[in-house]
């Protein structure tokens, strides 16, 4: 043993004190390597990825594409029934949505049903992020239908005051803010100027045909008008149909009209000339859809005057032209509006302006003599502008139509 060690006391361990070191706060976040180990159930990955889904789908949908069918002929042969649309939301800008609660990936019924998809409790204002383009004279626009809020589509689901659960509708922008809008003989006018005509433009025409017709009846052969697009009068799209005795009615671009004079069993093909549109009565008090054009006798062919409201110009008023902006300045503008022997008052002052806060745009389907448009309810607010369709992706109507897939659209 070493004398140097010899009875020698061993020292005492200091005592270790309480660590005080704070952790730094992102090492709470971090989890216990057994449970980041741990995998997910398949049921818990299932439930995760539909959610997923269906907030990407929800969002996707709101603010950047949406996919539309077409129901109705109105824009026959530029778009067909049936043709399967992408919608752009960003275009114009996104309209940001105005009534929150809302069942998701629905317009403004719960699927299978007529009951609405909305509850009104909380509603938000108008309101647009600025988009890449404007709405130009002779686009195609989807929105949402005007007057729905007193001549409903959807009779089950009864009158829609806000604009963005309105129906969805699609047709051809014909004039924009500041212009003046007039038909004549069927030709459109803009500022004075001849309007564009889309290729596939369809009038009203009457064709007789020879008395040696088939023995159905029908002196078509089916087939035939089958290839040249036009469908049997039995069908609920029908763009052919007899009014008489070897009198018919047929739906078409002026092109076929040119081709149908030379079938040689037809005798005359002369286009429709149209009547009043539609007037307000006790039996029919929402005839004119809140837009009142029949007193001066304006038809589908000869219509206006009229200039399109636009957003900080006034509009000059007067007894004759008020009936033409009482939607504007009562229904989509909010405010109060009286004549009193014969003066216009605006929120209870004498006016004779007004100034828009919105922009407004004429409508009319290509289809013109079968087309529920702004001949008939007005203008279209930039509040109902729901976007601009870019191509048919998918098309069926009875069989797929294989030319029209993916085709963009003009």
């Amino acid at each position: 043993m070493n004398p140097s060690q010899k009875n020698t006391p061993e020292k005492p361990k200091p005592l270790q004190k309480a660590s005080t070191e704070k952790k730094p706060w992102w090492a709470y976040l971090l989890k216990d390597k057994k449970k980041a180990t741990k995998k997910k159930g398949p049921v818990r990955e299932w439930i995760d990825a539909v959610l997923f889904a269906l907030v990407a789908a929800v969002l996707i949908r709101t603010f950047l594409l949406e996919a539309f069918m077409i129901p109705t002929a109105s824009m026959e042969r530029s778009l067909m029934v049936g043709d399967f649309l992408v919608v752009s939301k960003v275009h114009y800008g996104v309209r940001m949505p105005m009534a929150p609660l809302t069942f998701p990936l629905v317009h403004n019924t719960l699927p299978f049903s007529n009951t609405r998809s909305w509850l009104s409790w909380i509603t938000l204002p108008y309101m647009r992020i600025p988009g890449f383009v404007d709405v130009e004279r002779n686009d195609v626009v989807v929105f949402n239908y005007p007057a729905d809020d007193i001549t409903p589509q959807n009779k089950l689901l009864g009158p829609v005051d806000i604009p963005s659960l309105k129906e969805n509708y699609i047709k051809r922008c014909v004039a924009v803010p500041t212009d003046t809008f007039e038909i004549r003989d069927a030709q459109v006018y803009i500022n004075g100027k001849k309007g564009f005509n889309p290729p596939e433009m369809q009038l009203q025409y009457t064709v007789r045909t020879s008395p040696d017709g088939f023995s159905s009846g029908n002196s078509f052969n089916p087939m035939v008008m089958g290839e040249f697009g036009f469908r049997d009068p039995t069908n609920s799209q029908a763009n052919y149909w007899p009014t008489g005795q070897n009198t018919y009615v047929f739906l078409m671009p002026s092109y076929l009209a040119d081709t149908v004079r030379k079938w040689t069993n037809v005798v005359s093909v002369e286009r429709t000339e149209h009547g009043p549109l539609p007037m307000q009565t006790p039996a029919q008090p929402d005839g004119n859809h809140g837009f009142d054009v029949h007193m001066k006798g304006w038809t589908l062919d000869n219509y206006g005057p009229l200039v399109i409201p636009a957003k900080g110009v006034p509009l000059h008023l007067n007894a004759d032209n008020l009936k033409h902006y009482i939607r504007v300045i009562a229904d989509y503008e909010g405010h109060k509006l009286e004549l009193r022997s014969g003066e216009i008052y605006i929120d209870g002052k004498p006016s004779n302006t007004f100034t828009p806060e919105m922009n407004y745009y004429f409508m009319m389907g290509d289809n013109r003599h079968n087309s529920l448009d702004s001949r008939y309810w007005g203008f279209v607010p930039e509040d109902h502008v729901v976007g601009k369709p870019l191509l048919v992706f998918f098309s069926i109507e009875g069989g797929i139509r294989w030319n029209r897939l993916f085709k963009a659209i003009e």
